[in-house]
């Protein structure tokens, strides 16, 4: 391989694989899931091998590049448009702690040891285990933890009155779709559903993009789309 083609291989792949970052908006960055994390090396080593060796021809190696994107760019579309497709490409965050009590069968399910999960505690800023109410494991690798109620930071309002634990939030809709799974939980119906859309001057429930609600009955609804006569609450 001659000096020129090197500096050709090299240039094409730069601005080939620049060009594919720009159009993958930075998810590979941002929002790093294990595919995520695969994807990236393995494109990296597409244009490694683009570049380097001689019996790959530039033009090959770069339209594997671009179908690979193009793939990735896909299922990102997939996870974005189906609640299904997201589950499937993202997973789910995982218990590791749950009402105070270390969730085994979640360390089980993730192959997570029990001084990985101190480690995570400490990085969040708990060096004692019975501070935290819940810890999640987070698609992205994370460790993220909710401390109990005497432990929260203090607000103003918070300082001569501790408040009561709220509790696990429970999504009931996700991107207009009710989780019936999640009713049953709450031992709700479809019935309470509408009377909370009326509470919160809804008309449809394919106009809500994501609603909770906490152990204390408080109930957050976001809108689809930022609608007119929005009401959150």
């Amino acid at each position: 391989m001659t000096m020129i083609e090197m500096v050709i291989r090299t240039t094409v792949g730069f601005i080939i694989l620049y060009i594919l970052c720009r159009l993958l908006n930075k998810k590979l960055i941002a929002q790093m899931t294990f595919f995520d994390f695969v994807a990236g090396i393995t494109i990296g080593s597409v244009v490694a091998s683009s570049m380097l060796m001689k019996d790959v021809p530039v033009l090959v190696g770069m339209v594997g590049l671009i179908l690979f994107c193009f793939y990735t760019f896909l299922s990102s579309i997939g996870a974005i448009k189906s609640f299904l497709g997201r589950k499937v490409l993202e997973d789910e965050p995982t218990y590791l702690i749950k009402n105070g009590e270390i969730y085994e069968e979640g360390l089980k399910k993730v192959r997570l040891t029990m001084d990985s999960l101190l480690t995570g505690l400490r990085k969040q800023g708990f060096f004692y285990i019975d501070q935290v109410e819940t810890a999640y494991l987070e698609t992205d690798g994370t460790i993220t933890a909710l401390a109990k109620p005497p432990y929260l930071n203090a607000m103003q309002k918070d300082v001569f009155n501790i408040q009561a634990s709220r509790g696990i939030s429970q999504a009931f809709i996700i991107d207009g779709q009710v989780l019936s799974s999640s009713l049953k939980l709450l031992g709700k119906d479809m019935t309470w559903v509408r009377q909370v859309l009326q509470t919160y001057n809804v008309a449809n429930v394919k106009d809500v993009f994501f609603a909770q609600i906490d152990e204390l009955g408080n109930v957050y609804i976001d809108v689809r789309d930022d609608l007119p006569n929005k009401d959150q609450k």
